[in-house]
């Protein structure tokens, strides 16, 4: 394999790009193929369009599940290719093979991917995009009051909040589709899950029947009145997976799937062994009920902090804050309560994330320069004396408000023990008794600013 020099004379920035483009529809949007003048209609073609560019132009998109709004993605590159070849961006890579799996000597092929600077900045900032864009439809349908839509189940037209719709559904027919703080789209979301239903299909295993009483009960009897987590198109219904990390982190796929399982409780493993019905009122009590609730805290550790702490910088695990500061000052020489003595509690979440990320990506905290293996960065930061938190600006992101490795044990022992800079962000805490007239105004703002 051979990595050919990246062209630096581009039309125009991923920057720019993004920043000009306009929101686009999220069904039927044409897109050219990048080297020729097929057109596929995402994200009905997406795959034939990927087969396209493989097998006609042997061009590769590396981790091409994982990038943000890909027909944005695909259409930066259609321009780029217009005036340039694909040996002055992607990696050129020679395998005995021809695209249908023939054997045939020395074959080239091209693989676009973000060891590319230009193309891992694109897909940071269209990871970003998608980001922005889910927040503020988030912010919409926690507020908005104009929602109205008929039950899925029963004729009951529900109006108000969408948080409101979700409660009917949960309260009246058992359906658990997800906590309102946590979706997002979700218009979109209930229309599929309508639908299905329409489609006499089983929200959670996908079986078809006969009619629709059939349907109802073998949802009652299994315990299949929720959706499926291990399906990936609810993916974009679920706030969490808009922080998934860019394409070239180690956190598996696998662990957002695993903490949604959990959120959405696994009904199966509660249901009666002889009749394989699930009693909803006992398993699924809602936090407002009369009934008394037995929590289990045998997970909590018994001093207050988690078992281990892992370093920030290395895999050194400390039993408690106070011993792993204390090995973060004599091996790495950084003073952690002095770096953030000026910071928040927020503020120093979002410095954890972004240092967990930086190490996880192999790219110093400081300069940003990446490396192919961890040794090698440990060296650099080593002898640059580049330890420490970086500028401001490369962490201050609202993506950093999400835990970057999961049950990180370092943000559960955090402090709110900020500095006194009347520069710094504070987060003020409002009574009860003002919260009325200002979910009113919220209210009203929300209405003004994200109408969509």
């Amino acid at each position: 394999m051979e990595h050919e020099v990246a062209a630096s004379g581009g039309d125009s920035s991923p920057e720019e790009i993004i920043s000009s483009s306009e929101l686009k529809p999220s069904n039927n949007t044409a897109i050219k193929c990048l080297k020729c003048d097929k057109v596929y209609i995402f994200p009905t073609d997406k795959d034939d369009c990927l087969a396209h560019l493989y097998l006609e132009h042997r061009l590769v998109i590396a981790d091409v599940e994982d990038i943000a709004l890909l027909e944005d993605y695909l259409q930066y590159w259609e321009k780029e290719f217009q005036t340039h070849e694909f040996e002055q961006y992607c990696t050129t890579m020679f395998l005995d093979q021809l695209p249908d799996g023939k054997y045939s000597k020395n074959e080239k092929y091209y693989l676009l991917c973000d060891i590319l600077p230009q193309d891992y900045e694109l897909r940071r900032r269209l990871k970003e995009k998608r980001l922005s864009e889910a927040l503020e439809r988030h912010q919409f349908e926690l507020t908005d009051r104009n929602f109205s839509k008929e039950c899925l189940f029963c004729r009951t037209i529900i109006k108000g909040l969408r948080a409101d719709y979700l409660d009917h559904l949960f309260d009246k027919h058992f359906l658990l589709v997800g906590k309102p703080e946590k979706l997002v789209y979700v218009d979109e979301l209930l229309d599929h899950l309508e639908e299905n239903l329409n489609r006499l299909m089983c929200l959670y295993c996908e079986k078809i029947f006969r009619d629709r009483p059939t349907l109802k009960e073998h949802m009652r009897k299994k315990g299949h009145k929720r959706i499926n987590p291990n399906r990936r198109e609810y993916d974009k219904y679920f706030l969490i997976n808009y922080n998934r990390g860019p394409t070239t982190a180690p956190t598996p796929r696998k662990q957002h799937q695993q903490k949604r399982r959990r959120e959405t409780a696994s009904v199966s493993t509660i249901a009666d062994p002889e009749t394989g019905s699930v009693d909803f009122d006992k398993h699924f009590a809602r936090p407002d009920s009369d009934a008394e609730h037995d929590s289990d805290w045998s997970d909590w550790a018994a001093d207050g902090e988690p078992s281990s702490i892992k370093c920030l910088y290395c895999h050194h695990l400390g039993d408690n804050f106070t011993v792993l500061k204390e090995h973060m000052h004599d091996v790495h020489r950084l003073d952690f309560e002095k770096a953030t003595s000026s910071l928040n509690f927020y503020q120093r979440v979002k410095v954890v994330n972004y240092l967990r990320r930086q190490m996880c990506l192999l790219r110093c905290v400081t300069c940003d320069l990446h490396f192919d293996e961890e040794e090698l960065l440990v060296e650099h930061m080593a002898q640059e004396s580049h330890y420490g938190i970086s500028e401001k600006e490369s962490w201050d992101k609202p993506e950093f408000f999400f835990p970057y490795i999961e049950n990180d044990g370092l943000l559960c022992v955090l402090d709110d023990s900020g500095g006194d800079d009347p520069e710094v962000d504070t987060v003020r805490i409002i009574s009860e008794d003002s919260l009325a007239q200002i979910n009113k105004d919220a209210e009203r703002l929300s209405l003004e600013n994200f109408k969509l």
